[in-house]
């Protein structure tokens, strides 16, 4: 007797977990960089971050970032001495690509597994 199985795969995520942030006109025109909700970020990220990474943030480090078509974007992320992070250097390269334009909320999720975010 055969019996029909689902074996579809999708990816499950913990809404609770994704950090959003609506983008004003300094983030997609000139300001090179994204500020990243503080509390979220350290109430959701910094807990998954290997330890090394943390202690690193305020030196900064190249992250990955992937959107949900695979592309891959290298951007550099900093804790400033203030404690706010912020995603600079090649930011401005996703603005363009993706086409982001003020009001525009993205969302981040933090692959854990493989140290990377993603946009979706």
């Amino acid at each position: 007797m055969a019996e029909d199985i689902n074996l579809e795969l999708s990816l499950q995520t913990n809404h609770s977990m994704i950090v959003k942030k609506k983008l004003t006109q300094s983030y997609v025109d000139y300001n090179c960089r994204l500020h990243l909700p503080k509390r979220a970020f350290e109430q959701f990220i910094i807990p998954e971050m290997e330890w090394e990474l943390i202690m690193n943030l305020k030196n900064s480090v190249e992250v990955i970032v992937k959107d949900v078509n695979g592309n891959e974007y290298h951007v550099t992320l900093i804790q400033y001495q203030n404690g706010d992070y912020c995603f600079v250097g090649k930011w401005m390269d996703i603005v363009r690509a993706k086409g982001y334009k003020k009001d525009d909320v993205i969302s981040l999720l933090w692959d854990k597994t493989n140290e990377i975010f993603y946009i979706i």
